[in-house]
């Protein structure tokens, strides 16, 4: 089946990776095309030609996307991720409309958006893709002269979010609704269909179920977090939603998912997906504006939604029968006809406990669970390691504290407010605190529940040592790193606030930084709390500056005589150049410059964290207030 663009000279884009002597080569035409774009489903349901820019779209999103599956991130274990988890790419994209796409402004809407769905390094370069001779028109108008007249277009994955907003939308209105389907995952599609049918069947005429292929041609993709899905799923809805005349254009995706809020200090960097994330959908938006004026903004309908309350909304729209048929896991190729969940990845556990919680439990069988999520051991350290601190970072979350949510997690409410303009900052705190206290105590109503059904096993100790439950519980720590079962880190008193006190929304820019300094599988870890996480070179030097800065901290020095410590003394200690101890400084203080002006929209004083007199070297700044190690 031909794509409908009629016979071209194959277009071929050309992506340069850093760390790879070859280049990347991505064609989506021709007989040896690397990547499947089929577009066919789309052109035989319109009576209308696509817009150029749009295909232009389209075609760049299939081949970031095709370039991100194909690039390997960070290391074999989520312990070696570091600076080695964050690829550079520069693309050679032939393109309809060079001029446009090379402009500038819309040159840096498309690095700002995708450069933050994917947190790579990019840049771009456009030329004119070679003018097809069109052996046919690139729509087929519908046999009787009529298209569906759509009023929203759903991103529609098959998983328990979309599949809730899908049915809210058509129990809830007598619009008229497209499914748009990405399929990449063989073992997804049968499920998504079966729903979609069961949405067609029960609203009838209302319901057009649109499937796209776009997946890697030859070889499965050699990383599997695909960032830049969203990107991909963005620009085919646009597509989609500008042919038909839809006025909505929805993702449908529970808000803590969206939030994605690091679970532990070891979650760093493109481990934390955005692919929902408020600023992810603002920066696409942003993009799709250069598009023209009927161009469709993207939402996100469950933005403040736990996904209790999405599964809650499924049974209040009498669709809790089709909940076995949804699929949340992540790990889609260990599926098997009898497990169509792995019970080990973060998804899952979300997805369970929420069913749970919601009273939902039968409608979602533990046996589809290759790891039962509660009980089941976990025979390797990495199930271990996320089930312990995914369930203990809801946890945390329970109690509320609007201050207690900004010192974990500044920078991160920052860019969630960030990705809400139209509202003030209070108001995105409140919803956020609010919506994660929700899912806390979820999670803590399903271990309570635990407790009242299990009492004797938990009690003796004949639940397996390596289960969630007795990980979280206490009844044993057998193979688990002694540092996820540690009570967390004590923090220094922080002066008490009186209930009738009002709290700053931010913490006072003034304040000093909190820093705790870890290790993380050999190599240094420093958190700077409620700011940002350093790993890799960036960490290193601070990381050689702290125990100069114990000394003095411990022997009382006045904070006017802490030493510092010679640029040489500090190249000797890694065998490098001096000019590479200058490097990492300078990388150190744009990082927690660029997070502090996030948070504060101000700049940082160079010399808050590391400070610079010359020929003395470098030293911590005597103001930082260091909190127990993490072990």
């Amino acid at each position: 089946m031909t794509s409908g663009r009629g016979r071209c000279g194959v277009a071929k884009a050309v992506i340069k990776v850093d760390g790879r002597q070859d280049p990347l080569v991505v064609r989506l035409d021709g007989p040896k095309r690397t990547f499947h774009l089929q577009t066919d489903p789309i052109r035989t349901k319109l009576c209308a030609e696509l817009d150029p820019l749009n295909e232009d779209l389209l075609e760049i999103a299939a081949t970031v996307f095709a370039a991100d599956s194909a690039v390997k991130r960070g290391g074999e274990t989520r312990q070696r991720m570091g600076q080695g988890w964050h690829r550079s790419f520069d693309f050679r994209i032939p393109v309809r409309n060079p001029t446009f796409w090379n402009r500038k402004e819309v040159m840096q809407a498309l690095v700002d958006a995708v450069s933050f769905l994917t947190d790579d390094h990019l840049s771009f370069t456009f030329s004119q893709k070679a003018e097809c001779t069109a052996l046919e028109p690139f729509l087929d108008f519908a046999p009787d002269g009529a298209a569906f007249d759509a009023e929203e277009v759903i991103l529609f994955s098959g998983g328990l979010d979309s599949f809730a907003g899908a049915l809210e939308a058509l129990s809830t209105s007598s619009k008229k609704v497209i499914l748009l389907t990405h399929r990449s995952a063989q073992k997804a599609i049968s499920r998504q269909v079966k729903l979609g049918e069961y949405l067609a069947h029960r609203f009838e005429g209302r319901v057009l179920h649109i499937h796209v292929l776009a997946r890697r041609v030859g070889q499965e993709a050699s990383d599997s977090s695909q960032r830049s899905r969203s990107f991909l799923f963005a620009a085919l809805g646009q597509l989609v939603a500008k042919s038909f005349g839809a006025q909505r254009l929805s993702f449908y995706e529970n808000g803590v998912i969206s939030h994605n809020l690091p679970i532990s200090s070891q979650v760093v960097g493109t481990m934390a997906t955005r692919t929902t994330h408020p600023l992810s959908i603002r920066k696409l938006n942003a993009l799709m504006k250069h598009l023209g004026p009927d161009h469709v903004s993207i939402e996100n309908q469950y933005c403040w939604l736990t996904k209790r309350d999405v599964v809650e909304r499924i049974a209040q729209h009498n669709g809790t029968a089709q909940i076995p048929i949804s699929v949340s896991c992540t790990s889609i190729r260990e599926q098997t006809t009898l497990h169509t969940h792995c019970g080990a990845c973060s998804q899952c556990l979300d997805r369970r406990f929420a069913l749970l919680a919601a009273g939902l439990g039968s409608s979602d069988f533990a046996t589809d669970y290759a790891t039962d999520v509660l009980y089941d051991p976990r025979y390797n350290l990495q199930s271990r390691t996320i089930a312990v601190e995914w369930t203990r970072h809801a946890l945390s979350l329970c109690t509320g504290d609007q201050r207690a949510f900004l010192m974990a997690f500044g920078t991160e409410f920052a860019r969630i407010a960030d990705g809400h303009p139209e509202q003030s900052k209070q108001s995105v705190l409140d919803q956020s605190v609010a919506m994660h206290m929700r899912h806390g105590k979820n999670v803590e109503q399903v271990l309570e529940g635990v407790l009242r059904e299990r009492p004797r096993d938990i009690l003796h100790g004949k639940l397996s040592g390596t289960s969630l439950v007795a990980l979280i519980i206490g009844q044993q720590r057998d193979g688990l790193d002694p540092s996820l079962t540690a009570p967390p880190a004590v923090e220094t008193q922080m002066p008490e606030t009186k209930p009738e006190d009002e709290v700053d929304l931010v913490l006072n820019p003034e304040d000093p930084l909190r820093v705790v300094f870890a290790n993380e599988d050999g190599s240094p870890v420093v958190n700077i709390r409620g700011l940002c996480v350093l790993t890799g070179p960036p960490a290193i030097v601070p990381t050689d500056l702290k125990p100069t800065f114990l000394e003095d901290l411990i022997t009382l020095r006045s904070p006017s005589d802490y030493r510092y410590v010679a640029s040489g003394t500090l190249a000797a200690r890694q065998s490098k150049p001096k000019s590479t101890i200058r490097q990492q400084v300078k990388r150190c203080r744009h990082i927690i410059s660029e997070s502090y002006k996030l948070l504060h929209g101000e700049e940082l004083a160079s010399d808050r964290f590391i400070q610079t007199r010359s020929p003395q070297g470098y030293r911590l700044a005597p103001s930082i207030v260091l909190i127990d190690e993490e072990s």
